[in-house]
């Protein structure tokens, strides 16, 4: 009977048939295995977050870059709670093979908790070498923080007081307490120096800090920051034009200080009537910077603007000066102009021919000094034309914790830090008011039901 359904056609179609089926399967398993081996060999990640919750900020990725040690992140919770910290910590694995995630449950392996100190659940800690550190959190910022503190040694920034100047414990919208707490998770240990009192600089200052003094130094004073930065210091100056009353603030002391350096610092007050700060919702006495001079400062803030609130521009001299190169950071537009001699009592700020500047307006400089004195190193500064620029008010717009932080990078020579930072995560919320949400239940509650029954009763309708 086999051989008559065979000889009549009908086997052999049963035959194709089921070859055909063994040709799809085989196809179909090659496929999903060559899908599986090209994923494997290229792995690749679309984060389509508005915040980019899944990906790594750009100054993350340049210190996995350029990793020169293997580093391990050990993440000391209970087993079942491993894969709330697989996305994140798998990113850094991803991003360096020099990065080993190594999952820990402490009760289980007690001795390597004790060993780094684990106390609590959810710990997470970054070892290279006989260096390890504690992470603050379990996001990118924490951990990244962790890495910087384990691969670099720390440094120590003095902030000068007692000429008014910020408050680093300051919580108020001027105050300094956010920028301070930024600097230390870099692992930058902050100090106050009373100068006039001690008339020298530490031996341990790795970066001396001027923010926004309301007045001038003593002679002494910059004579002491003189010799500090002959002998291979780091210092960076931010100059207020007007002080936290609104009058002018006059540093003749410090301006000469800068001036030996070939900056020029203008008793002006900067004025960008440029109508793209408006979207910002800024106002012309807080100029908008999108240009940037060509330093390893600022490279990373293009398509970034910063915000200079009531800033004073400087010069950079034109004639030579051995041993001294200075760059200009931030420029404003060609709208701009400077107000010398401003007078807070001014009832209208206009641009006056042959007495004002018309911009574009240098209002951040950086320089470096060739050493002169007993440490052969080469010698740094930044000059600020404000020190709004990292007020709490101010610190959170756009470029400015990058652009200051950056500042503070590059004088302690750690370039590889120098990018864009993390962002803390933001939650998403949709906020709806009561006629959006009364559309929404009509048509989510009572619209979408009734569609699906007149849809149904139309096709019995027309089959019937």
């Amino acid at each position: 009977m086999a051989w008559k359904d065979i000889a009549s056609g009908r086997g052999g179609r049963r035959v194709l048939a089921g070859a055909n089926l063994a040709v799809y399967t085989v196809v179909g398993i090659a496929i999903i295995v060559l899908v599986n081996w090209f994923v494997n060999r290229h792995d690749q990640r679309w984060d389509l977050t508005p915040n980019k919750k899944y990906s790594l900020s750009d100054q993350t990725r340049k210190i996995l870059r350029d990793l020169n040690k293997d580093v391990t992140l050990y993440v000391f919770d209970r087993e079942r709670s491993f894969g709330e910290r697989r996305d994140t910590l798998g990113m850094y694995s991803s991003a360096s093979h020099r990065v080993t995630v190594s999952y820990i449950d402490p009760d289980r392996q007690p001795t390597l908790a004790r060993q780094y100190g684990v106390r609590t659940y959810g710990t997470i800690v970054v070892a290279a070498g006989d260096r390890h550190f504690e992470a603050q959190s379990d996001s990118e910022e924490g951990i990244t923080n962790a890495l910087v503190r384990v691969l670099k040694g720390q440094r120590t920034v003095y902030f000068i007081q007692g000429h008014g100047e910020r408050n680093l414990e300051g919580t108020d919208r001027e105050g300094y307490d956010r920028i301070k707490k930024s600097l230390e998770n870099e692992n930058y240990q902050v100090q106050t120096l009373p100068l006039m009192q001690k008339m020298a600089v530490p031996a341990d200052c790795s970066i001396l800090v001027a923010a926004g003094p309301q007045n001038d130094y003593l002679p002494q004073e910059v004579d002491a920051i003189k010799k500090y930065l002959d002998n291979g210091g780091r210092a960076l100056f931010m100059l207020d034009e007007l002080d936290q009353n609104g009058r002018v603030v006059e540093v003749p002391n410090l301006a000469k200080l800068l001036e030996d350096w070939n900056v020029k610092v203008r008793n002006d007050l900067v004025i960008d009537p440029n109508p793209v700060a408006q979207i910002f919702g800024t106002g012309p006495q807080m100029p908008l910077i999108i240009k940037y001079g060509s330093s390893p400062i600022v490279q990373p803030l293009t398509n970034r603007a910063t915000l200079f609130p009531l800033t004073r521009s400087f010069e950079v001299g034109k004639e030579y000066k051995g041993g001294v190169s200075v760059d200009s950071l931030c420029d404003t537009s060609a709208d701009s102009f400077d107000v010398m001699d401003f007078n807070p009592k001014m009832r209208e700020v206009a641009f006056r021919a042959g007495k004002d500047v018309k911009g574009p307006l240098s209002v951040a400089v950086a320089g470096t000094i060739s050493a002169s004195g007993e440490k052969k190193t080469e010698s740094r500064f930044v000059a600020m034309g404000t020190s709004l620029v990292a007020a709490n008010n101010f610190l959170g717009f756009q470029g400015n914790r990058d652009f200051v932080m950056n500042s503070f990078n590059w004088l302690s020579a750690d370039v590889d830090l120098i990018s864009i930072r993390a962002k803390p995560q933001e939650s998403q919320q949709l906020n709806l008011n009561v006629k959006q949400m009364r559309q929404v239940l009509i048509l989510g509650v009572f619209g979408l039901p009734l569609l699906i029954v007149i849809a149904g009763f139309t096709v019995w309708w027309r089959r019937r």
